[in-house]
């Protein structure tokens, strides 16, 4: 009998736990509902400034993921650009025989100061043209005759001795004088340039759109609570938590981060790639490539700082309205 006894109050004991589990996670999933219901509600009761938040969040997110873009297409062109730094191209004259542009090449694989030399007779000019992104090939054949020049693509052991050579190579017979080389001595510079200037503006400008951001978002939150004002003070009087008032609010900070992000994050995702083609036929000299590891990584960030915007937005208007 003890032994039936015991094993009654074990299975009533653990009915018991279960009973309390379930009403826990009851408890838990009203509360869920009711913020994320209470949220939905208070941005369509308060939709003019809800959208106007939605907005600011998705410009904020649209500059910042075409500012990572930029900056990282300007780090490719300036990756590649420090590889062809080493070598110029020097342009021989239509007129120059083989045999003669054999002994240039001969002439300037003695000096110490290169590393090697490369002769790139016309049809191999064109070859390499022809395989240029976003260029049409029928463009070319209208032409009728090749009008690029044999070159010499000349490497280099130092870098700091392009500038001589170059003025060198210029003085040959040989050498087509318009233009004679390729070589142009500040143009990393003047690339990192553009990309420190381009990232510092668009820091500035991203900033400034962040606390207008936060700004409207809290805005956003203010006015909710204002409107709902009545109503907490009867939560409050009937035992209500602080937190239970204020998820709504919160959830509802969330939401517009997330509509925001969201909407940016198609455009830039889906616009990415067009973009790129795009700028690839105008810009035929500049190497830019479509990255799509990249591009998740730009997207992912701009969800996460939707989040980040909507959260800190609404926090902000709530621990300022609703204090304990």
């Amino acid at each position: 009998m003890s032994c039936d006894a015991g094993w009654w109050r074990s299975k009533a004991a653990r009915s018991s736990e279960t009973k309390m589990r379930e009403g826990t996670m009851h408890r838990l999933w009203n509360r869920i509902d009711f913020a994320f219901s209470s949220a939905w509600q208070n941005f369509w009761r308060n939709a003019a400034v809800s959208i106007a938040s939605v907005l600011i969040v998705w410009v904020v997110l649209l500059a910042l993921g075409s500012l990572l873009l930029v900056l990282h297409s300007l780090d490719q062109i300036v990756a590649l650009e420090k590889t062809k730094a080493s070598a110029i191209s020097v342009y021989l004259a239509d007129t120059t025989p083989l045999s003669s542009a054999m002994d240039f090449k001969l002439h300037l694989e003695s000096d110490p100061r290169v590393s090697s030399v490369e002769y790139v007779s016309k049809d191999q000019a064109m070859a390499r043209f022809r395989q240029l992104p976003a260029l049409d090939p029928s463009v070319i054949d209208t032409l009728g005759t090749n009008p690029l020049p044999a070159s010499l693509d000349v490497t280099v052991k130092d870098i700091r001795d392009l500038g001589a050579i170059d003025q060198e190579v210029r003085t040959s017979p040989l050498v087509d004088k318009s233009p004679a080389t390729n070589y142009e001595p500040n143009v990393i510079d003047k690339i990192i340039l553009l990309a420190r200037v381009a990232g510092i503006a668009g820091l500035v400008l991203i900033i400034g759109l962040t606390g207008l951001s936060v700004f409207i978002i809290m805005l956003t939150i203010r006015t909710a609570i204002y409107l709902r004002r009545k109503e907490i003070e009867v939560m409050k009087l009937v035992g209500a938590t602080d937190w239970f008032v204020r998820w709504p609010f919160i959830v509802e900070g969330l939401i517009v981060g997330v509509v925001g992000a969201v909407v940016a994050v198609l455009i830039v995702g889906f616009g990415y790639r067009p973009a790129v083609v795009n700028l690839q036929s105008v810009l035929i000299f500049v190497p830019l490539a479509f990255d799509p590891y990249y591009l998740r990584v730009v997207l992912a960030a701009m969800l996460g700082f939707g989040l980040l915007l909507g959260s800190v937005g609404s926090y902000l208007g709530v621990r300022r309205f609703l204090k304990q």
